[in-house]
């Protein structure tokens, strides 16, 4: 469980600094469009809009990321943008059963409680699939705080910060005592907009250099890299 080489600090160094730990949800916790796509999600949602006679520009008909087309929705009207959404969190709700764990996410999970860490979940998902997946895995009772999507609002969704803020001000934390672990380039924006550091982690080939290019302090190929760090640096009661 050797730490990959990080394009700037330590994972010791960041580890050894923070007392909350936030984790982005469809990656660092689950693939939660393990058995249900989210392209499939995508096209769902799609058919909301044409069903309302709008004609969508290519890239919206195109793309397999159900945000972007929920985030087109808003531009059309607020009323479809709640549509959208509402349809989006049934999507994700019944993706649950088949979403897949994260490797390593209950060691990592275990690690940072067992080290006096404060573990929030910080997500683009509905917060009723979130948590519905963390109830079904045993990580409810272990997670502090969720700050997910409920809102039609797709302007509150990372990139933007607000989640992020969101949790911090839930936990009652500085920005200085926390990181992000985040598997996108979309979690890297948001948690420099927050002024808080983030862990890229690049759990497929091909990611290290845009997470790193958006602001990761850090990358880790595996959620394994972080449990050492967090059982060697454990905080004061």
């Amino acid at each position: 469980m050797t730490a990959s080489p990080p394009p700037g600090e330590s994972i010791d160094g960041i580890i050894a600094s923070v007392r909350y730990v936030l984790l982005d949800f469809d990656g660092p916790v689950c693939d939660i469009f393990a058995g249900i796509t989210d392209r499939t999600v995508a096209d769902r949602v799609r058919k909301l809009i044409t069903g309302q006679g709008v004609t969508m520009p290519d890239a919206i008909t195109r793309t397999p990321d159900p945000i972007e087309v929920f985030s087109y929705a808003a531009t059309v009207s607020a009323d479809l943008a709640a549509r959208v959404e509402a349809e989006m969190a049934d999507q994700e709700l019944a993706a649950v059963p088949t979403a897949r764990p994260a490797p390593y996410v209950h060691d990592l999970v275990t690690s940072c409680r067992d080290s006096g860490r404060i573990v929030v979940v910080v997500s683009n998902n509905s917060d009723r699939a979130v948590r519905a997946y963390l109830a079904r895995h045993g990580l409810d009772d272990r997670i502090d705080l969720i700050s997910a999507r409920t809102s039609p609002d797709p302007a509150r969704l990372k990139p933007s910060p607000y989640l992020i803020q969101q949790a911090i001000t839930g936990v009652g934390a500085s920005p200085g005592e926390c990181v992000l672990i985040g598997d996108s380039t979309t979690d890297m924006y948001a948690a420099s907009q927050a002024g808080i550091e983030a862990i890229g982690y690049a759990n497929r080939p091909g990611k290290q250099a845009s997470l790193t290019a958006t602001g990761a302090a850090a990358i880790i190929t595996s959620l394994a890299d972080l449990v050492l760090p967090l059982r060697a640096h454990p905080l004061p009661n």
